[in-house]
């Protein structure tokens, strides 16, 4: 599986552009000053079309992300992210257009404080490139071995992926595609931390991705329905079993044995905290105790992501602690 890296600056606007709709501060008070007004624009519309901002953000990125290169922006990309988000067909090309123009406004402040961004962003994914090409690729093929009990597909892992990287304004996040072997993750220069570096987050995504692939062509063989993920990285996985928790310790695990990381306890809590958003010391705890109890040592992984499911859906409802027994 080759990396094919992408500095994308749209994909950094359109990113600030859905942090300032959620009402997020940008460390750029000067940037966020200046587009605020045409991000208001864009909501109010929306929201008087009776769509889901948010929804219109996500499938955005997707469509970006979703591309092998540093698109534009572009009327036609708006509206296909408005039809994916419920918007009538009959009236989607002009919503799209006025979006469209509004977005402009922001790239135009964007560019203005960022005129080298492409170059900037080349600069800053170096070090992000250098540490996953060192250990990446071997732990990526551990990691498919572990889920499969030692015989992935063939078609598990894509050929080639597009890796976008982007401008950080969270402090280290990242996405898949639900569409494409593509994922984005932002271009941070030093680990958020030491025992979760930032290229296990990239190896995250990249099992993510190919999770969502396997699972959408299995279920489209199958005639089921799933729903469809987003390139957010805050949206959950691409079928009701809880893939993108459990393997969290499974990628800490395996690099912890490889001498990747070197940690006493696997830190499941902080990379589910960095991983995955809002979760809670509650759910980590229960991936931790299914972790250690059975995780996917024991049992087969269909059986174990059922009991990992089970497992989480009575923390929710219940405080008190979870037991696991193997089968």
């Amino acid at each position: 599986m080759k990396l094919q890296w992408i500095p994308s600056t749209t994909l950094s606007l359109l990113r600030t552009v859905q942090w300032v709709g959620r009402q997020r501060e940008l460390k750029d008070a000067s940037l966020q000053q200046a587009i605020q007004p045409a991000v208001r624009s864009i909501t109010t519309r929306l929201i008087n079309a009776s769509i889901d901002p948010n929804l219109v953000w996500e499938f955005m990125v997707d469509e970006i992300v979703a591309q092998d290169s540093d698109v534009d922006l572009s009327p036609a990309l708006c509206e296909i992210a408005l039809i994916r988000g419920g918007h009538s067909d009959l009236q989607s090309d002009q919503t799209a257009l006025a979006i469209f123009r509004s977005l402009e406004t922001c790239q135009r402040a964007f560019t203005t404080r960022s005129p080298r961004l492409a170059d900037q962003l080349r600069l800053r994914y170096a070090p992000l490139k250098q540490a996953y090409e060192s250990y990446g690729p071997g732990l990526v093929r551990s990691v498919g071995k572990a889920i499969w009990n030692g015989q992935p597909p063939t078609d598990w892992w894509p050929s080639r992926v597009s890796v976008h990287a982007v401008t950080p304004i969270a402090h280290g996040a990242a996405g898949a595609s639900g569409q494409q072997a593509s994922v984005w993750i932002e271009a941070v220069l030093t680990d958020m931390d030491p025992q979760v570096p930032e290229w296990l987050r990239l190896v995250y995504q990249l099992t993510c991705m190919a999770i969502t692939s396997h699972t959408r062509t299995h279920n489209s063989s199958s005639g089921t329905r799933t729903n469809s993920d987003t390139a957010t990285g805050e949206s959950g996985g691409s079928s009701e079993l809880p893939w993108t928790t459990a393997i969290i310790p499974l990628i800490l695990s395996e690099a912890n044995e490889a001498g990747m990381i070197n940690s006493q306890t696997l830190p499941i809590e902080k990379a589910m905290s960095m991983w995955q958003s809002e979760v809670s010391p509650s759910q980590a705890s229960v991936v931790q105790r299914w972790w250690e109890a059975t995780g996917f040592s024991t049992q087969p992984t269909p059986v174990a992501l059922k009991q990992l499911s089970a497992a989480l859906r009575a923390n929710d409802s219940s405080p008190s602690s979870t037991n696991f027994h193997t089968t």
